[in-house]
Formats: C-alpha cells, structure tokens, sequence
C-alpha cells in the first residue's frame, strides 16, 4: 500500500510539472510576440505558406447562378521562429505539440482569400471547428473547416452534355507577392473523397493545381495565387427523362394525325395544337431553370427541331385539308357535268333528229350567233327537273351557266325548222355547217354531225385531284416525318456527343 501511494504521488508530481513546463513555454513565447509581424519580417524574405486542401463535399452545382458550393478543410502551414523552443535548453526535453484553439488571436494568421468566392461560414457545431497547432522547431499547423460558395463561370452551348471547368482561386488579400507566396503542397494537395456524389454531375475525374502569381498584377503590386480547376462532367439521365424523352413521345403521338382522315378537322387540329403546346410548355418548364445566355443552347436546337415538326405536322394537316376541299368541289362539278350531259345527250339526239327532219321542235332550239359556236338552247321547264334549271352551252371550254348566256339574247338569231318546201340540197349544206361549228358534248367536232354525239359513258372525266390522291400525302407522311426525325437524332446526337467533345 505504502508503494502504491508513493507512486501516485510521483504521477501527480510528473504531471504538475509538465503542465506548469507547458504553461511556461505558452508564457515564454508570447511574452514579447507581436501578432502584426509576419515571422520573417525581419530577415526581408518572404514568407511561404504551404496549402492544401481536404474536400469534404461539393453540395451542389447551381447553373442558374453559376455558383457551386464546398465543404471542405482548408490547412495552412508555415514556420514562425518566434514560436520555437527546440532551441531553449530548459524547454528542449518537451517535445509535444501545443494544441489550442485560443491562440488564433495571439498569433500571426495570413490573410488569405479566396478570390471567386461568394459566401463563406465556419462551422461552429459544436463548438468553432479550428485547429492552431505549434510544433517545437516552429512550425504552424492553422486547419478550419468551412463552407464556401465559389463563382464558376459556365459555358452553356452543349448543355446538358457539357463539362464545366470551375475554378478556386486562392490568394493573399493585403501582402504582396515579396512578403507572403502560398505554394501547393507536393503530395496530393486536393483531396476528394472516394464515395464523393454531386448532384447531376460525375465526381471529378481530374483535377488541375497550379500556381497563378504571375497573372494578378495590379497597380499596387503581385500578388500571390493558387488556383485549382475541377473539371465537372454533367450526367444526362435527369435531361432524358425529363425533356428528351418526354419530347420524343410527343413527337410520336403528333405524328398519329396522318392516321386521321382529313375530313376530320376537329380531330386533327385538336391533336396537332396539344402536342405543339406539350412541347412548347416542357420548353418552358426547362428555360425556368437555366441562365440566359446570348448563345444556342444544345436543348435549344433540340426543342426548336421538335417545335419545327411539330409545325410541319400542323401545315401538313392544312394542305392536305385543302385538297381535300378541292376534291370536293372537282366531285360536285364532275356530278353535275355528269348529269347535264346525259340530259344534253338525250335532248340533243331529239334536236338533231328534229333538224333533219325539217320539223319544229318542242324540245330544244339552236343559239348560234356570227363567229361563235352554235348552242343548244333548252327550255327551263326540262332542265328545272335536274339541273335547277341552267341552261347549258356547248363550247370548246365546257358547260357555261344560264347567266353567261344572257350576251346571246340581244343578237342571237333562232333558228327554227325550215318549212317543208326547203331544198334539201341547202338543208345539208346547213347541217354540215351546223356540224362544223358545234360541240358534242363539250368537245368540238370536225366530223359529221351524226358521229358528233357521243355515249356518255366515253366521255372523259374532267381534270382534278382523284379521291385516292389526298390519302397518299398523309401515307408519304407517315414515312417522311419519322424518318426526318431519326436522321436528324443522328446528326444531333454524333455532334454533341462525339464532335463537341472532342474539341
């Protein structure tokens, strides 16, 4: 028991006096220091810190603000002479570090910055996260951990298949390059953590440290600079779900108009405005987020392709609406051509007949007229039955309406049957010139009047778009717009994909 006291005691005594020999080298070192001198203000040489860095996370990449923000611990080192007791021989046998985290205030700091810095904090959970430790030849460990928000100036031409090279910029705030440098550690002077995640981007791959004194001269002086570049790649995943696929989709569910018959407007319009309004409003939903620059974007291209067919899907629908419209009214007329010459047929067979014969006829009289073609004139009572009574006028150019007849009413000379004691010699030649200056049925005629007359199942239809003609535009469609679309995927994709990167 007396053995085990003694000793205790000696702990107790060992102890006291290597707290009361710390306190002392504490005391003898900042008994004359003076925290406004650099450490080798003096002897005229500068001062060299050495720097690294710890990244602890890079929280996020803010494209909007062209900002990203890290956490890291930034350590500085240098040697201060002032600090040193290795040399005194009553403190030479003490050779632990002196830890604390007071001497922040009693001690020459370098005022170092960060020049693209924005915001910065010290965390301070729980307690101020610092360290100053001074080792015995002098040298000067000062750590912190902080948060900083750094600018990064973003080129956004092949967004969102960009690489963004961002920039932290270290350097002294007041000290010329002649009194402080800060260097580089040899080894590893930035670190990253292996499980490092950044949102929308790949962790960086490589990172570039060097030494940037030489640019920053002002007209008070050199200054001393670090630099270290991070080279961001963005993932994009989030941008193919998000825009690229979606306008793909849509791109294909436009395309379903040329599935639509044209006649059905409602349907087609309808269709084409919702996916041109999808696309413009995912177009929107991204440009939200985004800086606005004076240049093209890469998703700029894309979504201005996919409005651009979008478009030519619209104006596809309103040509092939328009032809549709066309076929129509070539049907109506070619129906009522149709009808008017059967009747014509039948009616003039009867006034040839009546001609010949020498016999009025109640049925129809000729219009002829110096010059002009002769015409059939047929009373409205026959025609009011099926052609709304028009009266129809035999000519090289087609059937004319009853008010483009009305010119013939003032000089039009009828020619009514001849009496019976006409020669017939006369009444042939009359025929003849009556055949000669006739149309059958809406073509003129050089041979005689009775092959004049046409069946009305040879005579030709008239000249038009045909009913299978409108149905080809949107079956070329269906081929034209999807392939125009996958080449244009091609060019797009092997350009910024391939080209852009390798530039």
């Amino acid at each position: 028991m007396i053995s085990f006291g003694f000793l205790w005691i000696t702990v107790g005594v060992a102890l006291t006096n290597e707290l009361s020999i710390r306190d002392q080298i504490v005391n003898s070192l900042f008994e004359k220091y003076d925290v406004k001198v650099r450490p080798s203000e003096y002897t005229q040489n500068e001062t060299v810190v050495t720097v690294y860095i710890s990244i602890s996370a890079i929280t996020s990449v803010d494209v909007m603000n062209m900002q990203y923000t890290v956490d890291m611990l930034l350590r500085q080192q240098w040697r201060d002479p002032r600090l040193a007791w290795d040399h005194n021989p009553r403190y030479s046998n003490y050779t632990k570090n002196i830890v604390s985290p007071t001497f922040k205030t009693k001690i020459w700091i370098p005022d170092l910055f960060f020049r693209n810095g924005k915001e910065g904090r010290l965390h301070k959970i729980t307690c101020e996260n610092l360290l100053i430790r001074i080792q015995p030849n002098g040298d000067v460990l000062y750590s912190q951990k902080i948060t900083m928000r750094l600018a990064c100036q973003m080129h956004l031409r092949t967004f969102p298949m960009d690489t963004q090279e961002c920039d932290m910029d270290i350097g002294s705030y007041g000290y010329t390059l002649e009194q402080l440098r800060f260097v580089w550690r040899n080894e590893t002077p930035v670190t990253l953590p292996r499980d490092l995640q950044i949102s929308e981007f790949d962790p960086p791959e490589e990172m570039i440290p060097h030494d940037c004194s030489n640019l920053y001269k002002t007209t008070t002086g050199q200054y001393t600079c670090l630099n270290v570049t991070f080279l961001l790649s963005r993932q994009i995943g989030y941008w193919l779900a998000s825009t690229y696929i979606p306008n793909t989709l849509i791109m294909v569910v436009s395309w379903l108009n040329f599935w639509v018959s044209p006649e059905a407007v409602p349907a087609r319009v309808n269709l084409s405005l919702l996916t041109l309004l999808g696309v413009i409003t995912q177009t929107t939903s991204y440009a939200s987020t985004l800086p606005r620059v004076s240049y093209i974007k890469a998703i700029d291209v894309w979504t201005i392709a996919c409005i651009a067919f979008n478009s030519g899907v619209l104006l596809e629908f309103a040509f092939a609406s328009h032809l549709s419209k066309q076929r129509k009214i070539s049907e109506w007329q070619a129906e009522v051509r149709k009808m008017v010459r059967r009747e014509l047929a039948s009616w003039c067979n009867t006034c040839q007949q009546s001609y010949d014969q020498n016999e009025p006829s109640s049925v129809c009289h000729l219009i002829s007229e110096p010059g002009k073609p002769a015409s059939f004139g047929v009373p409205n009572s026959r025609l009011s039955e099926s052609s709304s009574k028009m009266l129809v006028r035999m000519t090289s150019s087609g059937l004319s309406s009853a008010s483009s007849m009305k010119e013939y009413n003032s000089n039009s000379m009828f020619y009514k049957s001849r009496r019976a004691g006409k020669h017939p010699e006369q009444r042939w030649m009359e025929r003849e010139h009556f055949a000669s200056r006739t149309t059958a049925i809406g073509f003129e005629s050089s041979t005689p009047a009775k092959d004049a007359l046409l069946p009305v199942s040879e005579i030709p239809e008239p000249a038009g778009p045909k009913r299978g003609e409108i149905n080809e535009i949107d079956m070329y469609s269906r081929f034209i717009f999807p392939a125009g679309f996958i080449i244009y995927n091609c060019i797009y994709w092997v350009y910024y994909l391939v080209l852009m990167k390798h530039k």
